[in-house]
């Protein structure tokens, strides 16, 4: 039998229909009363974004509930996200329960700070919980449900630093010799991470027509703004790798990336080299760069950083080679 999912005035019904879940909204026209309805929704989520955009508001000074707000605002802004963000922005509404039922302005700091701390993952997820509170409450405000975005105010633990180790250039050439040797494909894109400074969402999303050999660069940068409209740069001897690893299909991007974290273990295993994160790669593109003596403009420019600070935080200078520099002075 079918269980309604209770909710406010004005705001809906939401309820499993066999597989599916059915939304229903009710509004007036010209006095009467009349009832819309829509079934075949794979998930609640989808239900309730439904309910937002035709529900019948028109009952003065309601507030929607917190689970409302969150259906109106993911509607507009789901469109211009990827998949994958909008499936943690819907990990935040259904960890939210304790609060998915009040009103969005009887919420306060001490609510959304409950709910954070009640999260005992890494740091990025507490503050991935904190961002979509306060991009709802933003939304709120702009619609008169609330006056104030107390989700600013929630506290997050510190930071926690993270000891970033880049490869070493003897481990480079291990890997290096491992792929000539294998042709192994995890060794192959640990190789074009660290000769591009490509990121693993950026890897494993690369079309290839966005991939010009010939030209010597390749498109598709991701997170900041340089990132994405900056161009990725192919040196010659990287470019066969490119060839055989993301051409004409990107090898990478079919593989998870808990899938491809475990073979890229095994193959630095394989290698004869220590476990570096994946991430590593990119830091070992900085710190090799600044090595060599690169410009620091011209290091930020491949790395695609906004500024040098953040560049700055990618490279990792051996003791012994600041020892072999300051010797110099003397």
């Amino acid at each position: 039998m079918k269980k309604n999912k209770s909710r406010g005035n004005g705001q809906g019904t939401v309820y499993k229909d066999g597989k599916y879940w059915r939304a229903q909204v009710t509004h007036y026209e010209g006095g009467d009363r009349a009832t819309k309805s829509k079934s075949g929704f794979k998930s609640k989520t989808e239900a309730l974004r439904w309910c937002a955009l035709n529900a019948d508001f028109a009952d003065a000074g309601i507030c929607p509930t917190f689970e409302r707000v969150f259906a109106e605002w993911s509607a507009a802004h789901y469109p211009t996200i990827s998949a994958k963000k909008q499936q943690q922005y819907d990990h935040v509404l259904d960890a939210s329960g304790k609060i998915a039922k009040r009103k969005f302005n009887e919420l306060t700091v001490r609510h959304f700070q409950m709910v954070v701390n009640e999260q005992k993952e890494t740091h990025a997820v507490r503050k991935l919980f904190k961002n979509v509170y306060s991009m709802m409450s933003v939304y709120a405000i702009r619609n008169g449900w609330a006056t104030v975005n107390y989700a600013e105010l929630v506290e997050l633990p510190p930071e926690p630093t993270p000891d970033k180790h880049p490869f070493t250039v003897d481990e480079v050439k291990r890997v290096s010799d491992y792929w000539e040797k294998t042709h192994n494909m995890y060794a192959g894109a640990c190789l074009i991470m660290i000769y591009t400074g490509m990121r693993w969402g950026e890897i494993s999303t690369i079309r290839p027509e966005n991939i010009h050999l010939e030209d010597g660069y390749l498109t598709g940068g991701i997170k900041t703004t340089a990132g994405k409209a900056g161009e990725i740069i192919l040196i010659d001897q990287i470019r066969p790798i490119i060839a055989e690893v993301m051409l004409p299909v990107n090898r990478v991007g079919k593989v998870t990336s808990e899938g491809f974290r475990k073979m890229y273990n095994q193959m630095l295993d394989a290698a004869g080299v220590p476990r570096h994160t994946v991430h590593e790669c990119r830091h070992t593109t900085a710190t090799l760069l600044a090595l060599q003596g690169v410009q620091p403009a011209i290091i930020s420019a491949i790395m695609r950083h906004t500024s040098y600070a953040q560049t700055m935080d990618y490279t990792h200078i051996p003791r012994a080679a600041k020892l072999e520099e300051l010797a110099k002075i003397v």
